[in-house]
């Protein structure tokens, strides 16, 4: 049987039956294209003039309608459900959902907040969009003109694959980011603060938010690495003043001159006036302290000027309590220094223990002292 076969298989180093054959060329690996190979693809893309055309006026129309789409769907979200709509009075009805009385004010808040998240949305989808766009003309063009686009997609997806394990931080920074921007947490314009970071929000992305510090600095937060979010410009703010008093102040008289500061900064501010939404309380004493009787003002105004109004209203509290005398805590007050000697002067109850000398050698050298135990059974003799 061994030599049957070893009859019809042909050993290595044999000459060829047939004498006039060449021999042939080592072939090329497969999926690689050769020089030939690229001058035949490009040899006649003049005639391949009227399907590039094509392909980019689809992608163009592509691009356009997809363009509109977002739009359209930016411009509901920007627009919202008018409570006046009939529809939605039906279900509000049906449902047995009374509605309340909606504040103009709030109205107008809510209105500017809609229009900041319709604004990073259409952002972050235009740019997903174009993504997408670009890379579905590539794969066309490279169709068009004869290239393989199959191999090519099974080597992207091998290298996607390799990527992906070595890529998993920016998956998690896209998904952390689609969830933000679904769930509204922030938007362009708002001051947060991220734990990492504090600023100003200038960019919202899919893999990282763009902060702008007090200080100017510029911070680069990845979105998978935000684990809370303090958002202090949703909608409106508050002013927050604290101020400590004397023990001996009329606390009546504090909280009236606390209210009118604010109401004199509105006076000589017109921005002041134009960001107040609602009337100033002082609820009463915070705290008491070791020194100070502590009252709070606090004060609903517009989103993100908190700020501006607190030092305005913070010289006019300066000027009126001036004015009524009303004397602020001083750490001073509550230190009781006794200035007069003292009857008797302080006991020293430190003695002298005897010790000791320590014995020396001839030339000054310090010794161990003197043992007791003469007989060496560790016991004093």
């Amino acid at each position: 049987m061994f030599a049957l076969l070893s009859s019809k298989i042909p050993l290595a180093g044999s000459a060829s039956a047939d004498p006039s054959a060449t021999p042939t060329t080592e072939p090329s690996l497969p999926g690689v294209p050769d020089a030939g190979d690229i001058g035949e693809w490009l040899g006649d893309v003049e005639s391949r003039a009227g399907g590039l055309g094509a392909v980019v006026l689809i992608a163009l129309l592509v691009w356009v309608i997809f363009h509109y789409v977002i739009k359209w769907f930016v411009h509901g979200i920007e627009k919202g459900t008018p409570i006046s709509d009939p529809k939605t009075l039906a279900a509000l009805k049906k449902a047995k959902i009374r509605l309340p009385q909606q504040d103009d004010m709030d109205a107008r808040l809510e209105a500017e907040r809609r229009r900041q998240r319709a604004h990073t949305l259409k952002r972050v989808l235009d740019s997903a969009l174009a993504v997408v766009v670009v890379i579905m003309l590539v794969m066309a063009v490279l169709a068009v003109l004869g290239l393989p686009v199959g191999p090519m997609l099974a080597s992207a997806g091998i290298v996607g694959v390799a990527l992906g394990f070595g890529a998993q931080s920016l998956v998690k920074d896209i998904l952390a980011g689609v969830f933000m921007l679904i769930e509204d947490q922030y938007g362009v314009g708002d001051v947060v603060d991220l734990g990492a970071a504090a600023g100003s929000v200038e960019e919202v992305g899919l893999r990282c938010t763009r902060l702008r510090a007090l200080d100017g600095t510029v911070w680069y937060v990845p979105n998978g690495e935000i684990t809370r979010v303090g958002n202090m410009t949703r909608l409106w703010s508050r002013v927050m003043i604290e101020v400590r008093f004397a023990y001996d102040t009329d606390v009546e008289a504090a909280k009236d001159a606390m209210i009118d500061a604010v109401k004199s900064a509105a006076v000589e501010s017109d921005d002041v006036k134009n960001n107040l939404l609602g009337e100033p309380e002082v609820a009463g004493i915070e705290s008491l302290e070791y020194n100070a009787i502590m009252l709070r003002l606090m004060c609903q105004v517009n989103p993100a000027m908190q700020w501006d109004v607190q030092r305005e209203v913070r010289r006019e509290m300066r000027r009126i309590f001036a004015e009524r005398n009303i004397r602020l805590a001083v750490p001073g007050d509550a230190i009781i220094v006794d200035e007069k000697p003292a009857k008797r002067a302080p006991r020293i109850n430190d003695v002298r223990r005897p010790h000791d000398e320590q014995p020396a050698d001839d030339e000054g050298r310090p010794l161990p002292p003197a043992s007791h135990d003469l007989d060496g059974d560790g016991e004093s003799d």
